[in-house]
């Protein structure tokens, strides 16, 4: 899917090459990474594993449980790491039992995963994460589902994320039946869709709009839980949002510091996310996991209606530029076909040495321990610097298509408590929102009158920015 609407868009589509714009793929090596050319741009940020691994995912939120309490992340079923959380495992089998799911840490696919309720079930051998099963699903029809959901983040410093309106509600093929005689049915108890597919009892959808088969569209989800079980689809939007928002977060620290130290520019890089999400029968939502490479196949016929408006939509936010180092003949040509000059990439835009005036602001913000320490001033004097991350900010804002910006927003500032530390950038973006949320032309137009005078480009010698400027 992806290789097909990049190449409606004009581009070429090659296996191997050392001269290409963007890639597709498993993540590269730190090694590679710091190797990567101004003008390329991978679907993976450094350190994103943090989210993705099971282990280490976890590992983060019990970092964050420990911290910030269960009440503030109750969206993770109780979780052990094997082999080094074994004996206290064993010891709450030997108390409570229960039912468990074991995964494979890096896992995906439903491969290595067994449901199980005794000790001795669980492989030894191998490295696990193993949960507390839901075992009391929200059913329809009788029939267990799961949400595929998608989540964009365009920088991690600034952190900037996006969810995707749209998604898959994924079923088993076989009706949920919760007794333990019952565990080893993976048609019953797994809804990846690679699993259930291969069942002769799989029934793909070919419609956005119909509940049918073993996939619907999360739309179509939302409809039928309001119309028919009367559910409150705002609240229970706003929960989802707040797991992704927080699962980041959990991560964000370890993911700035190993971009930071290999990404050679802000451009290099973007992450889409698959997030798995079930509902229990009290339409609570849990995390299941998270994919740091979803699959883009279009499946089924559902899944190529869904998939082709994504990949549209977030290759449109995270913005392919034409790098600056094409023939002058070629550039001239595409100038006079897309009547745009400049049209090539200006490295220039995503700068990232700091004057000696830039580190003296950031480092003055970043130290102050109250919101209002920074909201009062960090935007009377823009840098250019400032300027340049103002600008990305708000011409992805016009790129969103079927995705919703849920970080930062003006009403997410109480999540600023979870991060590690506090960082210049997502202050910066807070204070913005703060002032010109609610007038976003008045913003732009400051931002428009700066870039008039090239104040943004490093090396300009532009009046500095005042409000007075507005």
């Amino acid at each position: 899917m992806i290789g097909r609407t990049v190449a409606k868009s004009g581009f070429t589509v090659r296996r191997n090459s050392e001269n290409w714009s963007g890639a597709w793929g498993p993540p590269m090596s730190n090694v590679k990474v710091k190797t990567l050319k101004l003008f390329q741009k991978v679907n993976h940020f450094p350190g994103a594993l943090q989210l993705s691994r099971k282990d280490c995912l976890w590992r983060n939120m019990k970092k964050m449980i420990d911290q910030f309490g269960r009440s503030e992340f109750n969206f993770t079923p109780a979780t052990f790491v094997l082999p080094e959380d074994s004996r206290r495992l064993r010891k709450i089998f030997e108390t409570h039992g229960g039912v468990w799911i074991a995964k494979p840490p890096a896992g995906s696919s439903g491969n290595g995963i067994h449901v199980v309720s005794k000790w001795c079930e669980i492989p030894k051998r191998c490295p696990l994460v193993v949960q507390r099963y839901i075992s009391r699903p929200r059913l329809i029809q009788g029939v267990k589902f799961d949400m595929r959901l998608y989540a964009l983040i365009t920088s991690v410093h600034p952190l900037l994320v996006y969810v995707y309106s749209e998604g898959l509600v994924r079923f088993a093929t076989s009706k949920y039946i919760r007794d333990v005689e019952h565990l080893y049915d993976r048609y019953m108890h797994l809804t990846n869709t690679s699993v259930n597919k291969t069942s002769p009892r799989f029934r793909p959808n070919d419609s956005l709009d119909k509940r049918k088969g073993n996939m619907w569209s999360l739309n179509s989800l939302w409809s039928y839980l309001a119309s028919r079980q009367q559910a409150d689809i705002p609240k229970l939007w706003e929960r989802v949002k707040d797991i992704v928002i927080k699962t980041i977060i959990s991560a964000e620290a370890k993911i700035v510091e190993t971009s930071d130290s290999t990404l050679p520019s802000k451009y290099n890089a973007y992450q889409l996310l698959g997030f798995d999400i079930i509902l229990d029968d009290d339409l609570n939502p849990w995390l299941l996991e998270v994919n740091n490479q979803p699959s883009m196949d279009p499946d089924t016929p559902l899944c190529s209606i869904v998939k082709g408006q994504l990949a549209k939509d977030f290759l449109n936010i995270v913005g392919f530029q034409i790098p600056d180092t094409i023939p002058a003949e070629d550039a001239r040509y595409l100038m006079e076909k897309y009547k745009q000059s400049p049209l090539c990439l200006d490295n220039r835009l995503h700068e990232i040495t700091l004057t000696e005036t830039e580190k003296g602001k950031q480092d003055r913000f970043v130290n102050g321990k109250n919101r209002a320490d920074y909201l009062r001033n960090i935007l009377d004097t823009l840098t250019p610097d400032d300027v340049r991350h103002l600008i990305r900010y708000e011409d992805e804002a016009t790129q969103l298509g079927g995705f919703e910006k849920i970080f930062p927003t003006r009403t997410t500032y109480d999540y600023h408590k979870f991060f590690d530390k506090p960082r210049y950038y997502n202050r910066l973006l807070d204070a913005w929102e703060e002032m010109y949320a609610s007038d976003k032309t008045r913003g732009i137009l400051r931002l428009q009158k700066l870039c008039e005078k090239k104040y943004h480009l490093p090396g300009s010698f532009a009046a500095l920015d005042t409000p007075r400027d507005i």
